[in-house]
């Protein structure tokens, strides 16, 4: 008989014993009060996988007393969901709709009536934004929640309970932190790769063992200690530095502790910040470069990432679009003091001119050059100017162009002063 997988075993029966998203399930918090009370109410809960989506659903039916059915919208089709509804012909139940994202437009007309009459309490779980990849008929009969990933101390306690209940041995404090911290948020993941361990080594499962299990899966075990995130950070000062070599070498450190997702996010976030409107192909080219990593995965991935990294470091570099930004933001702090003109506010509906005061704009293609000869800012801010250039050939260019706009568009001089007084660091991005 094949052994039930750890992952299974360890599946949450009640609110109390689901792992993280406590801004959900905390006792008063929304979700949780319509599960408590009871609600009739059918839901799209949305997050990466392994947050407890899936898993709600079951809970959810537990504490409701009704019966719980699941349905994958990518394997499964109409005539199973038929016979799921059958098998409750008098009686409301709970569907697990995994996948929901996928639902084909016949299955979406199919289950609108079961969701309208109650006859089907529906838990949707997607990964995809619901906002973006669920049609409206379906989103506009539940309540949308966000799911977080979990956090290694979320799934710390839950590794520590299932080595203890079911696999009879103490697992230790660092131990169980560095499984957890592998995982990604997944607690599944996190399960899985406990198991294996235990499989590994049934006696005891050492720092020792976690780690060579870790750099022959390439995941990193410890990627959220200081010294990880030091690597990081050094990894990227060499790419703003242009210092080729340190940016190769700390890059080689992080991929060999097997952290490929922080890489990738590095680069692209570099190649916006670092390079930006010096060399705009250039910024295309490693967030391609980027994302095919992520799709190729380690060990080949590092051909990919090392191509990056070098066009980051050797080209031409520019901070001005973190600046312009940090300019444009200034004004933006108190809109209400800058009322935009009355012709740009929405006027896509009857009435909006009498009811909004909405006005008749140009159509800026119907004119000389397709640009239309009209103040597009609040009346005040006209000659508020926000980008100012690196000097690098790229951005010498676009701000002449820049400069000869304004003159067209508003017929007067262009004049710059700069609010800000540009720091060594660079403005606050949060």
């Amino acid at each position: 008989m094949l052994k039930q997988p750890l992952a299974d075993l360890m599946r949450p029966q009640t609110l109390e014993q689901m792992a993280g998203q406590k801004q959900l399930l905390a006792p008063g918090k929304p979700l949780r009060q319509i599960i408590d009370q009871a609600i009739p109410l059918s839901l799209i809960l949305w997050g990466p996988p392994g947050s407890g989506k899936s898993t709600l659903a079951g809970v959810m039916a537990k504490s409701l007393g009704l019966p719980f059915e699941s349905f994958n919208a990518s394997i499964q089709n109409k005539t199973q969901l038929q016979a799921l509804i059958k098998k409750h012909p008098e009686e409301s139940f709970v569907l697990l709709l995994d996948e929901i994202h996928r639902l084909t437009k016949p299955l979406q007309d199919y289950l609108l009536p079961y969701l309208e009459n109650g006859h089907i309490l529906l838990v949707g779980a997607t990964t995809e934004n619901p906002v973006m990849s669920i049609v409206p008929a379906i989103r506009s009969r539940c309540q949308i929640f966000e799911f977080s990933p979990l956090s290694a101390e979320d799934i710390e306690p839950v590794l520590k309970r299932a080595a203890a209940e079911y696999l009879k041995f103490d697992l230790g404090d660092q131990e169980a932190h560095a499984i957890a911290n592998s995982a990604n948020g997944d607690a599944r993941v996190a399960l899985n790769i406990l198991d294996t361990l235990n499989a590994m080594h049934p006696e005891k499962v050492t720092m020792e063992d976690v780690a060579a299990f870790a750099k022959s899966q390439h995941f990193a075990y410890d990627k959220d200690a200081t010294q990880h995130y030091d690597y990081l950070s050094a990894f990227q000062d060499s790419i703003e530095g242009s210092d080729t070599d340190a940016a190769l070498y700390y890059l080689a450190v992080l991929l060999e502790s097997g952290d490929l997702d922080s890489v990738a996010r590095r680069l692209k976030d570099a190649a916006v910040l670092t390079v930006g409107l010096a060399a705009p192909e250039t910024v295309t080219q490693v967030i391609t470069l980027a994302n095919t990593a992520l799709e190729i995965g380690l060990p080949r991935a590092t051909s990919a990432l090392t191509m990056a990294t070098m066009l980051l470091c050797i080209c031409p570099r520019s901070d001005s679009v973190r600046w312009t930004y940090a300019r444009a933001k200034l004004d933006a702090e108190n809109p209400n003091a800058h009322p935009m003109p009355a012709y740009l506010r929405d006027d896509h509906y009857k009435g909006a001119g009498k009811l909004r005061g909405a006005g008749i704009k140009l159509d800026a293609f119907s004119q000389p050059h397709q640009i239309a000869k009209q103040a597009y800012l609040p009346v005040d801010l006209v000659g508020h100017h926000y980008f100012f250039p690196r000097s690098t050939a790229n951005e010498e260019r676009l701000y002449k162009q820049y400069q000869a706009l304004f003159e067209y568009i508003y017929g007067q001089k262009f004049a710059a002063s700069d609010p800000l007084k540009e720091g060594k660091n660079g403005p606050d991005l949060d």
